[in-house]
């Protein structure tokens, strides 16, 4: 069972690295627009899901430690991610 485990966390790594490029062009598409504020914390968002995924693959003993860093960092993005989403889409920030 734990060789599924393992496979599963390499499928997300693979993943989540081929999702990187994607958000990163669209950041940069997007940027200087009042939509941009909404898309350009995907990339670091990104990063520190791979980052915890990374971590939990090579070095599982450290992956505690890792996981809490940029899961919280990851958390507190996708709030300002949400918050500019809703300013956006309330009118209460000029398109």
């Amino acid at each position: 069972m734990p060789a599924l485990v393992e496979l599963f966390r390499l499928g997300q790594v693979v993943v989540l690295s081929a999702t990187l490029p994607f958000t990163a062009v669209a950041a940069r598409g997007f940027r200087g627009t009042p939509f941009g504020r909404v898309v350009r914390p995907l990339v670091p968002i990104t990063v520190a899901y791979l980052a915890i995924a990374a971590t939990k693959v090579v070095a599982p003993a450290a992956a505690t430690t890792a996981s809490r860093a940029f899961g919280t960092l990851a958390v507190v993005l996708m709030a300002w991610t949400a918050l500019q989403a809703i300013l956006l889409l309330s009118g209460r920030r000029a398109l």
